[in-house]
C-alpha cells in the first residue's frame, strides 16, 4: 500500500464552507497538502478555514461569476502558486417541474456547476500546463448519468460536466493532468460520527474525500476518468 502523503502538495476546494467540500478540504490538508477553499460568504468560508487548520486558507468567490473566478484564482496562484490538486466541488440544486421550471433558476443552476467548473479549470489550467503534472477532480452526481423528475436544470448541468469532464481529458492528459469526475450517490453531510458499515448508512462525505485522497495518490502513469461511488447498503 503506498503512502497517501499530499506534503507541498497545493489544492483548491470550490464550495467548502461545509457539507462535501469541507470534508474534502480536511482530508487533503490532514494528508499534508496546503489547501485554498472558496466560499461566497465571507465569514463563513474564513470560519471553516481556521476549523480544518493552518495550512488552509479562505478565499471569498461566488462560483456563477466570472469576475469573482478570476480574481479568486489570481489571488490564489500570486499566494500558494499553481494548484497541483484542483477539487470542483461548489455547486446548487433547484427542484421543479420543467412546465414549471423559471428560466432564471435554470442559467443560476447551469452557471453555477457547469460554467463556473469550466471557468475555474480555465483559469488554473495553465499553471498546471507550466508544471507538467497535475489533478482536477470533477464532483458530479450519479444525476449525471440519470435524469430524475424535479431536477431538469441539475441533471444538464451534470451531464454536461461529463461531456466537458471526457473533452478536457483528451487535451491535457499529454501535459500529464488527471480528470477524474466522481459521482456520488445520496450523500450523508454531517459529522462522521457512524458506523463504518451496516444496514441503512449512506454514503458520507468523509467517504468521498478519502476517496479522493487515494486518487491523488495513485502513480502519475494512472488515471481513473469516471468513479460512480455508493453507499453499500442504505
Amino acid at each position: 500500500m503506498r503512502n497517501e502523503d499530499l506534503t507541498g502538495k497545493v489544492a483548491v476546494v470550490t464550495g467548502a464552507s461545509r457539507s462535501i467540500g469541507k470534508h474534502i478540504a480536511r482530508a487533503l490538508h490532514e494528508a499534508g497538502a496546503t489547501v485554498a477553499v472558496t466560499g461566497r460568504n465571507r465569514d463563513t468560508i474564513a470560519a471553516a478555514a481556521r476549523s480544518i487548520g493552518a495550512r488552509c486558507k479562505a478565499y471569498v468567490c461566488d462560483q456563477r461569476d466570472a469576475t469573482a473566478i478570476r480574481r479568486m484564482a489570481d489571488s490564489v496562484i500570486a499566494d500558494l502558486g499553481a494548484p497541483d490538486i484542483l477539487v470542483n466541488n461548489a455547486g446548487t440544486f433547484f427542484s421543479a417541474p420543467v412546465v414549471d421550471l423559471p428560466l432564471d433558476r435554470w442559467n443560476d443552476v447551469l452557471a453555477c456547476n457547469l460554467t463556473g467548473v469550466f471557468l475555474t479549470t480555465q483559469a488554473f489550467l495553465p499553471g498546471m500546463v507550466a508544471k507538467n503534472r497535475g489533478d482536477v477532480f470533477m464532483i458530479s452526481s450519479m444525476s449525471g448519468k440519470k435524469g430524475d423528475p424535479g431536477a431538469a436544470a441539475y441533471a444538464a448541468s451534470k451531464f454536461g460536466l461529463q461531456g466537458f469532464s471526457q473533452a478536457l481529458t483528451y487535451e491535457v492528459r499529454k501535459h500529464n493532468i488527471r480528470v477524474m469526475v466522481l459521482n456520488p450517490s445520496s450523500v450523508d453531510t454531517g459529522e462522521d460520527t457512524g458506523h463504518a458499515h451496516g444496514a441503512g448508512l449512506h454514503l458520507h462525505a468523509a467517504d468521498l474525500a478519502a476517496t479522493i485522497v487515494h486518487l491523488a495518490c495513485m502513480p502519475g502513469r494512472t488515471l481513473v476518468r469516471d468513479m460512480d461511488i455508493w453507499g453499500t447498503n442504505p
